[in-house]
């Protein structure tokens, strides 16, 4: 039922709802005997707001990825600090975006450390490494290990680190499939000791992280940067390199999942209100019955910073509410007596 959620329109989510039993049956013995394998998956470029690959499993693998998720979840969060907010019950976006707003009012500096690619970039042998402490049913361990393989990407970058050969990246098996569910729980848990790193070792309280992105406080300007250089050669262990970064006051604000973050209010960034306007735009020009509801989304999201005369803003330009030149101020009897009757008014009188 959750692999199936805002998808029973799709001709392969109907195919197999309508012969459920069977597939369910099917797919739990193939599992116990240990003869499951990923089937092929579909790809496709989407541009919002860059360019991406996501990768679509067939609908027999994505319950297979709900019913792993749920299992091997809860012993995930087991090595997850706090103040990681991608994929976990009870945080999620706003919660770190309102984190990162209370820091950004009380430091004067800051750090924003982003992963280079990711998912293509993820290491296998490291990231077995990690689940095989976490999970101990072999069986469990045997899927885990086909849904890497099948996710593996030969394009994925290549990058040198200290203690590599020549030929050492080229041996590497890395890359997992944007859009899979178990993709970002498993991107979570490989970026683990980047956290540990910070939070038990450099003991650094005001840090956060989104998926791949990380953010640090301080008001001193040279431990900043001694944070980030020690986290940069963490991500170096995991095979991983990091987007160039810089130290930068809060005064400038934070780019930070949409929205920017300044010390006194929280702005949408422009880029993300342009999208969205367009795509609100479209869908009411096109009569789309889900309008409503995309303008209830788009506006509780935006609810999270200071947006009222943006919203405000966004509903008159789609005609939604009046401009504020095209409402007449209510007259005074002593008004309305002192100037000429309208026609209307002189019928009405009559």
């Amino acid at each position: 039922m959750r692999a199936a959620r805002g998808k029973r329109h799709r001709t392969s989510v109907a195919r197999i709802m309508f012969d459920l039993e069977r597939v369910l049956l099917e797919l739990e013995e193939s599992l116990q005997a240990e003869r499951w394998v990923p089937g092929p998956q579909r790809s496709r470029l989407v541009h919002d707001p860059k360019e991406r690959r996501i990768h679509i499993a067939p609908f027999e693998d994505r319950i297979v990825h709900q019913a792993l998720c749920a299992e091997i979840g809860p012993l995930l969060e087991r090595s997850l600090i706090g103040d990681t907010y991608a994929c976990r019950v009870g945080r999620g976006t706003h919660a770190a975006l309102h984190r990162a707003t209370g820091w950004a009012r009380f430091y004067r500096y800051f750090v924003h450390l982003d992963v280079r690619k990711l998912f293509p970039a993820i290491d296998h042998s490291i990231l077995f490494a990690q689940l095989e402490r976490d999970v101990r049913c072999a069986k469990t361990l045997n899927v885990i290990e086909k849904i890497l393989a099948a996710g593996r990407d030969a394009d994925a970058p290549r990058f040198h680190f200290p203690g590599d050969d020549l030929w050492t990246p080229a041996t590497r098996a890395l890359g997992l499939p944007i859009g899979s569910l178990t993709s970002q729980h498993f991107a979570n848990r490989f970026l683990s000791p980047m956290d540990h790193r910070a939070k038990d070792r450099l003991r650094i309280r005001p840090y956060l992280r989104y998926m791949d992105d990380m953010l640090l406080f301080a008001n001193d300007r040279e431990e900043l940067a001694g944070w980030a250089r020690s986290l940069e050669e963490q991500a170096w262990k995991l095979h991983l390199r990091l987007h160039p970064w810089e130290v930068r006051p809060t005064r400038e604000g934070v780019n930070f999942l949409g929205f920017r973050i300044l010390p006194t209010e929280v702005r949408v960034r422009r880029t993300s209100v342009n999208r969205a306007r367009a795509n609100l735009k479209r869908a009411r020009e096109a009569n789309d019955t889900r309008f409503p509801d995309r303008l209830r989304a788009v506006f509780a999201h935006w609810a999270h910073g200071d947006t009222f005369r943006l919203r405000t803003q966004v509903l008159r330009d789609l005609g939604l509410l009046a401009s504020a030149y095209e409402i007449h101020p209510i007259e005074t009897e002593p008004e309305r007596a002192s100037r000429p009757a309208t026609e209307t008014e002189e019928t009405e009188r009559e």
